[in-house]
């Protein structure tokens, strides 16, 4: 006879087949009646629908054939499987491939068979629709082409049946998660035709509101975005566009009271062969967290701008290849410029000629890699005819390849009320690129007490202070007790304990004490005190501070509450009202640093939160299967190059259907977490365990061959069967079966690999359940 042909997608095929899930079956009458008809047309003895699977080939359908299944090695239709195309015997005697078949030899045996392939998707040839006779026949080509008709309708309901099923399974997924999924029909108008259940949940509108043929879906999107959504859906509707994307807000009314949800849109349409639009399928997705931490993060720019032009600091930048340059409009307005004037003067115009040339020159040295800034001083003209005094910073961040400047970024101060004093010309000047320094600082590192810890000595110098220290009140603060410490300097400007800079990088908890700092916390008003200070009126614990002989403590601001403080004590003087003006951008900035943060701080919990949904299962908190299988790929690829071990397990928890059926639901899901718990304290760190899916899961074990995995499946497996699990005060027994692989150096596909452990696994359910098997080399 020879040996069993195999297709060359052998591996993928059998996948799909166990996918099928169509194995050892029920009968089922529409296949009985397809194999009667064809055993009628062909004028055969027996018909059969044959699915053939490792060992074997099982019958789906007979008609007069009493066997359930034969072995794969003696099967006919095994050919068929291999050559995917119809096979035709019209004397086995006289074939070389059969003719010592025991089916053949046998009284009474097999002597002709046509058998057609049922082929899924193209490719995967699963079995066939034959036929056998006990006497030689020559198949006109007509029979032949009956029975090739009605093997591809047998293909044809089996995969429709699977399709189906998977579309009712994706269906009750949406239904219990976070998209709705809708579908607008479009004759005789357009409406909703089908809106999933989960509707109330999403958009606050239950299906059957939506439903309605007097409730169109617009009515409930806010004003302001219900023109932009018609207007796309209609350009989708008439074939301009084939998806719509986009958010919008739907208001509902809720006990009397306004809700607004934030909902991102995303449709597609589906057309016939000509391209006529048949319906819209739409996804709705609840985004109003997202969508509210974007518009916080915005108007937390839109302050940063606010407490900018608050300190008298406007930003500007220059596009150089085409010579854009754009102020803020706050400038404009303080030079006394209308909006129109603005879009039609040209800034540089209004500089005084005499600063001209300097300025010119500040900037050719600044794009030469002369000075490591643009750094200038220059008078511009105001709308009445006046000049105003602007110290202007700026740096380009952006060159070509050859190095040449393409953007440069900068802020413009008026120092007109300055200009008389020199010295506070220089410190404001000070200020000026501090600011701008904290800023560039923050923005590229986002680490706020590395900003301080720079700030604050510079700040110290200006106004010859021994001590210094920087705290934020935690947010939604209520008794104003305690700060993080962000900045500290203790004794003299050079003083720097490391270890408690180190602890201040870790966010120190410091507990604030005393009248005078409650005080500037509570007020939110500064505070200079020109005498020594007692413990009473000032403590910062767990810190150790020198003897205060006189301090200025600073309340820092963002909008309207206090964010934190700033403290600045032992001054060789005393501390003068002038200084608040000096300070007051950088303790603006400060302010708003803090406070953006703090959302940074929010947006990358919100971040690593959706991360942890991406990549975790909800219900037991392991790797979910996308996650499992992109490590299986890599840990699959590294050992391709360096020929390191690997051993993967699949697991299945044995009769969990009875579980579920026997306590509920509800107790499957406790089951389901304990049994994770169990599992992950015999497991390594390096060990990943994964859910597959309901109950299946599966272990990946990094550099670890396949004896020692099956130590710790053991591990696992007694762990589970021999203590049983309390849910709500009942005793539940659970055991597990599982399969065990290692990698090959023949797994020429990921799936080859898991489709061995997966043949493992179906082996020890075969042995009876509750223990591992491993597959053996071959």
């Amino acid at each position: 006879m020879g040996s069993v042909p195999l297709p060359t997608n052998e591996q993928a095929r059998l996948q799909l087949l166990h996918q099928l899930d169509i194995l050892d079956t029920e009968a089922d009458p529409i296949f009985d009646r397809i194999t009667a008809l064809v055993k009628e047309v062909l004028g055969a003895d027996a018909a059969l629908i044959t699915l053939v699977d490792e060992e074997r080939q099982w019958f789906k359908a007979k008609v007069g054939f009493d066997e359930p299944e034969t072995p794969r090695e003696v099967s006919f239709c095994t050919h068929v499987v291999a050559a995917g195309e119809t096979v035709i015997v019209e004397n086995a005697i006289d074939d070389e491939r059969f003719s010592e078949n025991p089916y053949v030899t046998a009284e009474g045996g097999v002597r002709s068979y046509a058998g057609a392939p049922i082929t899924l998707y193209n490719d995967y040839h699963l079995g066939s629709l034959c036929v056998i006779s006990q006497t030689p026949y020559k198949f006109p080509p007509s029979k032949i082409r009956y029975l090739e008709v009605l093997a591809e309708w047998v293909s044809e309901t089996i995969t429709a049946r699977y399709e189906l099923e998977n579309y009712h399974a994706e269906q009750q997924v949406l239904a219990h998660g976070p998209v709705c999924a809708v579908v607008w029909r479009v004759e005789p108008d357009v409406h909703l035709s089908y809106v999933a259940e989960n509707a109330e949940r999403v958009l606050g509108y239950g299906n059957d509101y939506l439903l309605r043929e007097d409730v169109n879906y617009e009515s409930i999107v806010h004003p302001d975005e219900r023109e932009e959504l018609l207007s796309r859906m209609h350009a989708v509707l008439d074939g301009d566009e084939d998806i719509l994307e986009m958010d919008y807000r739907v208001v509902g009314e809720q006990d009397d009271s306004t809700t607004i949800r934030w909902i991102h849109h995303y449709a597609r349409v589906d057309k016939d062969t000509e391209g006529n639009v048949l319906r819209v399928r739409g996804y709705l997705l609840d985004d109003s967290k997202g969508k509210e931490l974007e518009l916080a993060l915005l108007e937390a720019n839109q302050n940063f701008e606010l407490a900018l032009a608050a300190g008298e600091f406007f930003n500007w930048s220059w596009t150089i290849p085409t010579d854009k340059l754009t102020l803020s409009h706050s400038w404009w307005a303080l030079a006394g410029y209308t909006a129109e004037q603005e879009r039609q003067l040209d800034w540089r115009t209004l500089v005084h000629p005499d600063d001209i040339e300097k300025m010119q020159e500040q900037m050719s040295a600044h794009a030469k890699g002369v000075t490591h800034r643009f750094d200038a001083r220059f008078r511009v003209r105001h709308r009445a005819g006046h000049y105003l005094w602007l110290h202007s910073v700026g740096k380009i961040i952006a060159r070509d390849a050859q190095g040449r400047p393409l953007k440069m970024m900068g802020i413009h101060h008026d120092i007109t009320q300055l200009i008389a004093s020199e010295k506070v010309l220089e410190q404001q000047a000070e200020v000026l690129e501090l600011v701008s320094h904290v800023q560039n600082e923050f923005m590229l590192a986002k680490n706020f007490s590395e900003v301080c810890d720079f700030a604050l000595p510079k700040l110290m110098t200006m106004t010859d202070s021994k001590v210094g220290f920087i705290g934020e009140l935690p947010a939604h603060s209520q008794q104003r007790n305690l700060v993080l410490a962000h900045g500290l300097r203790l004794g003299s400007i050079e003083h720097k304990s490391e270890s408690m800079q180190q602890l201040i990088q870790q966010s120190l908890e410091v507990e604030v004490g005393g009248d005078v700092l409650r005080s500037v916390l509570v007020r939110g008003e500064p505070e200079f005190y020109h005498e020594p200070l007692s413990e009473q009126d000032l403590t910062l614990k767990p810190l150790v501070l020198p003897d205060l002989n006189n301090a200025l403590v600073m309340p820092l601001y963002f909008k309207r509450d206090v964010v934190g403080l700033m403290v600045l004590a032992n001054t060789d003087g005393h501390y003068r009202q002038e200084y608040l003006g000096l300070l007051r951008p950088m303790l603006d900035t400060l302010g708003t640093l803090m406070h953006m943060r703090r959302m940074d701080e929010e947006r990358r919990q919100a971040v690593e939160e959706l991360r942890k949904l991406a990549t975790t299962d909800e219900l037991t908190g392991v790797a979910n299967r996308r996650v499992f299988w992109e490590a299986m790929s890599k840990r699959f690829d590294e050992f391709k190059r360096y020929q390191v071990p690997m051993t993967v397990a699949v697991i299945d928890l044995d009769h969990f259907k009875s579980v579920n059926d026997n306590y509920g639901h509800a107790a499957g899901d406790q089951v389901l977490r304990e049994f994770c718990h169990r599992a992950e304290k015999q497991l390594r760190d390096m060990d990943l365990f994964g859910r597959l899916g309901g109950e299946e899961f599966a272990i990946l074990f990094t550099h670890t061959e396949v004896d020692a995995a099956t130590t710790a499946l053991e591990r696992i497996r007694k762990a589970i069967a021999e203590k049983s699990f309390k849910v709500e005060g009942e005793e539940i027994s659970v055991t597990i079966s599982a399969g065990i692989a290692e990698v090959r150096k023949d797994d020429e596909k990921l799936d080859h690999w898991m489709a061995r452990a997966d043949e493992a696994l179906y082996k020890a359910k075969a042995k009876g359940r509750n223990q591992c098997v491993t597959v053996t080399k071959d």
